[in-house]
This record gives structure tokens, sequence and C-alpha cells, in this order.
């Protein structure tokens, strides 16, 4: 699966009034089994472009398009369907609901597009946690868990459903370096093994040098950077 961004423009109001242009022509593609990393300055736009390749999102100009068909434009509901069968998302905050189990947690995505057997959907979810080493805490909530294991729910979570691309969203920027170092092994392996393709966004050079492919955003615009 071809996921590709041409063109992308964001621009936001300021409260002063005025507004300020977050991506002005980003434009990228990304393959299947591809791992590629996205840096950039605090505040330069990464997580805004996640956003509006993860479909959350839409752009003020420009196209997102996967498998060479525009999606950006298609009604809410197409989108979110799409969401549902061809992403998943590893956010920066790990975004846990936090009332509910680490099983749990990675069960909410087997709740949207296409329905799972009961059996099933629970045999993906207790296999996606012990590709995480997180069989034995299945029933543990957010709070019971360190901020590494939180992590490696939220990457079970983004690949329970076997996603086509996988977006990143600083997936280590909060763990200390061994931890950091694990999780980004896990999710390398476990995305490529899985034939997903990968989307990294960090501001993290040690991450970047594990991709294939760096770009780095620089006033709305992306450009290639080295790996090495």
């Amino acid at each position: 699966m071809r996921l590709k961004a041409e063109g992308l423009a964001k621009v936001y109001p300021l409260p002063s009034g005025g507004t300020v242009d977050i991506l002005s022509d980003a434009s990228l593609t990304v393959e299947t089994g591809e791992i590629v990393a996205v840096q950039g300055a605090s505040g330069s736009g990464k997580s805004t472009l996640l956003a509006l390749l993860g479909l959350l999102d839409t752009p003020d100009a420009g196209e997102i398009s996967i498998d060479d068909a525009c999606v950006n434009r298609l009604p809410e509901n197409r989108r979110s369907d799409l969401r549902a069968k061809k992403l998943g998302f590893v956010f920066q905050n790990y975004s846990l609901l936090p009332h509910l189990s680490a099983r749990e947690n990675v069960e909410l995505p087997l709740m949207h597009g296409p329905r799972m057997a009961r059996s099933q959907a629970r045999a993906a979810v207790l296999d996606c946690l012990d590709a995480v080493g997180l069989a034995g805490r299945a029933d543990a909530r957010p709070r019971q868990l360190s901020g590494g294991e939180q992590q490696r729910v939220a990457i079970a979570r983004a690949l329970v459903r076997g996603p086509a691309v996988v977006l990143a969203d600083e997936p280590t920027g909060a763990l200390d370096t061994g931890t950091a170092d694990r999780v980004l092994d896990l999710l390398c392996s476990v995305a490529t093994e899985a034939g997903a393709a990968l989307l990294l966004v960090t501001h993290d050079p040690n991450v970047a040098r594990r991709a294939d492919r760096a770009l780095f955003l620089r006033d709305g615009v992306l450009e290639r950077t080295s790996c090495a």
C-alpha cells in the first residue's frame, strides 16, 4: 500500500488576529514495508502533518492519497472507515483510557470497522500483548503500568487490526534511553514483520537513523536528509 501526500498546507488562526502557516508545501510518499522518519524543531508542524496523514484533520490545500485514490476530500464516515481499516496510531501521550485495562485498550480498534467474532478478537488482542511482552499484564490499568509499559500497550493497540500504515508520534519521547531502544526495536520489527509501512515523527536523530529514509520539516516543507 502507498500513502502519498502532495503539497499539503495547513493554516491556523492566531488569537490576536492573523494566521500562521504550519505547513505550506509538504509532500512525501511511504511505501509498504518502508520505515520513514520525519524530524523537525518543536512547533514545526510534525504532529499536524501526522494528523493530516492519519485523516484526523483535513488540509487547507494539497492531496492525500492511499493507493493512488484521493482520500482527504471524503466525508467523515468514509475517512473514519479508512482509519479503522488501514491505519494504526501510536500517540505521543499514549492516549490510553484510564478506566480500561490494557486488554480493553488494545481491543478498542476492533470495535470499529469490520466486526470480529468475540473469540477471534480476544485472541488477536492477547497475541499483540504477547508480542510486546505484556501478556501477563493484560488486566492492569494504565495507572498500574510504567511509562514504557503504557507505550507498549499503545503499540499493541496500533497493530491489533493489522494496519497497512502505522503512524507514530514521538513514540520514544517520554522514555529513558534503554526503554526507548527496546520500544523502537519492537515497533520497527513488528511493523516490518506485519508488512506495514511505518512513519515515525521524532526529534531524536538516533530514532531517525533507524529509518530507511529521513525527512526534515522546515518552514512547512519536507526536505530529504541523511539517515547515516
